[in-house]
């Protein structure tokens, strides 16, 4: 397999309108917090508090995301994190702050062969397909979503109707016409319905079906921030490798 383009490989972004320096969390990015700091948390209502303070105890992971999804919730310098709850707890999504110096270590979300197995059975072969021809195309691809969610904490997220979301990330030597066809043949077969992005820089992500449009601009998101970028810079982008951008 070719070596997998991490986001936080510490090459700088300079994709045109975003800012230079990438953060050293990446959306999707995963941290664990020190249950200790839960009564310093901070959420919209007490009572999604002490659900926060329950996850935190039980050793379970939060996903990073941009502050501007939860305003007033961070503080300068701070982390805005979300919690998808599972199905047994309606499945909302808990919006709160943190410090950085309330995380006790950080991860990324599960390689996609390795989530398979918390999918329905009917969609393991499927997808167990998928990520070893997204490997050979020169490509890593992680689950976040409901089934990234299930794998990490065993409790169940998805239902038959779920998508699958996909985190693809590039490596320098991606052969990106094959990556993108056999996204395009995933998507028209047995596949569950496939869904989320494709890393383009480090934090510069976009969704990866818009690959697929004819759109003059597609909008890139960053933990900074959301910008719209021309189609060709994004060709430009994966056709010379992520590293590169």
């Amino acid at each position: 397999m070719h070596p997998a383009f991490h986001v936080r490989s510490g090459a700088p972004s300079s994709l045109p309108g975003m800012a230079a320096a990438p953060p050293a969390l990446a959306r999707h990015d995963l941290v664990w917090l020190d249950p200790a700091a839960s009564p310093g948390l901070r959420t919209a209502c007490g009572e999604d508090r002490d659900l926060v303070a329950a996850w935190a105890r039980a050793g379970r992971p939060f996903v990073v995301r941009r502050a501007e999804t939860a305003p007033g919730l961070c503080t300068a310098g701070g982390l805005s994190l979300g919690l998808p709850l599972p199905s047994r707890l309606d499945r909302r999504r808990i919006a709160l702050g943190a410090t950085r110096e309330d995380v006790r270590r950080t991860g990324r979300m599960p390689l996609l062969a390795d989530a398979c197995d918390a999918g329905f059975a009917g969609w393991r072969g499927p997808l167990r397909r998928l990520a070893g021809q997204l490997s050979e195309s020169g490509a890593s691809v992680r689950a976040y979503g409901s089934l990234g969610w299930q794998y990490l904490t065993g409790e169940a997220y998805l239902h038959p109707a779920s998508d699958i979301d996909l985190l693809i990330e590039p490596g320098e030597e991606a052969d990106t016409q094959r990556l993108l066809a056999v996204l395009s043949e995933a998507c028209a077969g047995d596949c569950p319905r496939l869904d989320g992005e494709i890393a383009l820089a480090p934090d510069r992500m976009m969704a990866w079906r818009e690959l697929f449009t004819t759109t003059p601009e597609v909008l890139v998101r960053g933990l900074d921030g959301l910008a719209l970028l021309p189609r060709e810079v994004v060709r430009r982008c994966l056709r010379r490798g992520v590293g590169e951008c």
